[in-house]
């Protein structure tokens, strides 16, 4: 049932979210890890970026014996080649204690784009080398995704933010499905931006306030939480192979898995949310 189910890991390592906004503890972290485990869970998207989240990840591989496939990131840099991509990705799997990543994402385009030759050929050359299973890239941009794709002219694996309030790769998924990318929705909940409540919805977030005002209104009349509101949303749409789901506690994490034992379906009734505005949907361009 929870086979699309990735376990986000931002708050693992780093303080992450404008609502909760927290580091969470190693004990915290562990019981959600053993939570998600239980359920069949079987997927964590980190990064290097995440402060000490892959260190926390693996230790906890290593304690438990419980193995999970693991999507880490190679951070934005300025690389020479291939020896310093390659010691990145040692990193990571050093600290994930892990024979193999299973995927690697470069976490910015503007990585891939500076210097096109040297990462398509480093990323095919990890593969070959058995450092890693797969590979692609996190995006904020459709044509990001294109641009990609023309450039390794293969399948890939695509990591990008789908919400509510966000639905450019939503309305793109036909084309994207065709050119047989593996396609990873992350930002369901727009890193909180839907919880916070009426008082903090002012200034740079006014223009906003209406709506999620409404979309908070409408999940009371769904009688549904609005986590469960925002989540399905984005769980209805068959063609993202994998949801990535961030948590602040144990709790949060049930609450998101009875959400979808539901199978509640929607139609028309989120209609009229969507936000074109990229100052909002960007969480980088918040101030």
């Amino acid at each position: 049932m929870f086979e699309r189910l990735i376990l986000g890991s931002a708050n693992f390592g780093m303080d992450y979210g404008i609502s909760c906004g927290r580091r969470l503890s190693n004990e915290e972290v562990f019981q959600i890890l053993d939570r998600a485990w239980q359920e069949g869970i079987r997927w964590i998207d980190t990064a290097q970026a995440y402060g000490g989240s892959e260190e926390v990840i693996g230790n906890y591989m290593r304690q438990k014996g419980r193995i999970f496939n693991i999507i880490t990131k190679l951070p934005h840099g300025n690389y020479g080649n291939y020896k310093d991509i390659k010691e990145k990705v040692l990193e990571s799997k050093k600290k994930l204690q892990v024979e193999k990543i299973k995927v690697l994402l470069l976490h910015s385009f503007k990585t891939f784009d500076d210097k096109r030759e040297l990462m398509s050929e480093s990323l095919e050359r990890l593969k070959e080398e058995g450092l890693i299973e797969e590979y692609g890239v996190s995006v904020y941009h459709v044509e990001e995704v294109f641009g990609f794709f023309h450039a390794i002219k293969k399948p890939f694996v695509v990591e990008f933010p789908a919400n509510v309030f966000d639905r450019r790769f939503i309305r793109r998924l036909k084309e994207l499905k065709e050119l047989k990318l593996k396609l990873l929705a992350r930002s369901v909940f727009l890193q909180g931006l839907f919880f916070l409540p009426e008082e903090r919805l002012t200034g740079f977030f006014a223009p906003i306030r209406d709506k999620v005002l409404s979309l908070k209104k409408k999940a009371e009349l769904l009688n549904l939480p609005l986590s469960c509101l925002c989540l399905i949303f984005v769980w209805q749409y068959s063609d993202i192979e994998g949801i990535i789901l961030g948590v602040d506690n144990l709790r949060q994490l049930e609450e998101n898995l009875e959400c979808i034992r539901s199978n509640i379906s929607f139609s028309e009734v989120l209609e009229g949310f969507e936000v074109e505005d990229e100052n909002i949907i960007l969480p980088y361009n918040w101030r």
